[in-house]
């Protein structure tokens, strides 16, 4: 008995792949995000490594070297996130979606001065690469004035790992000498 589960859950990563595929151009099924960010994001697509010429995530995902395997198996997806900010922290501060998922993102500015939306880059160690990775410019959100909302979508880049976003309106945020962060930051968990 064992061995069945064994087998099946070897081969779920493979079924969750082709699902993913087969739901190209359907309404958004696996929304992920905060409370309030709904069910329906609109139509989306979704394209498995080395299909999706759009990415804009500064990498070659075609099978060259500078494109890592996928961890987990799963890529694509839509997500969508209603994030705040306010004075003092984002609200959720971690954000997941899977590496060339399509994301939606609102920023809503619960402050009592304008901050913006800016997603940082990753170090990554592939011979003849790049030496990082970033997020395309379209999730970069401009100053958003107190009690206003601005809204960002994009396709979340390959490879997997933990990008910080933060504000980086002067007085909202500060990198220290050891890499920590402090102010207005958050982290976007790519999967």
């Amino acid at each position: 008995m064992r061995s069945r589960v064994l087998v099946v859950l070897r081969r779920l990563p493979l079924l969750v792949t082709l699902l993913v595929v087969v739901s190209t151009n359907s309404r958004c099924s696996n929304v992920a995000g905060s409370v309030g960010a709904g069910g329906g994001a609109g139509p989306c697509t979704t394209s498995p490594v080395g299909d999706d010429d759009s990415d804009d995530g500064g990498d070659d995902d075609s099978g060259s070297p500078c494109a890592p395997p996928d961890s987990d198996g799963i890529n694509g997806g839509c997500y969508a996130f209603d994030l705040t900010v306010d004075d003092t922290t984002f609200s959720p501060i971690i954000l997941k979606a899977q590496n060339l998922g399509q994301v939606t993102l609102h920023l809503t500015n619960m402050g009592t001065k304008p901050h913006d939306f800016v997603v940082g880059c990753i170090p990554v160690s592939y011979p003849g690469c790049p030496s990082s990775t970033c997020f395309p410019s379209a999730a970069d959100i401009a100053p958003v004035a107190p009690g206003a909302t601005a809204t960002a979508t994009f396709t979340v880049p390959n490879p997997e790992g933990i990008y910080t976003f933060r504000s980086d309106v002067a007085g909202d945020s500060t990198l220290e000498a050891d890499g920590g962060m402090n102010g207005l930051w958050g982290q976007f968990v790519v999967q």
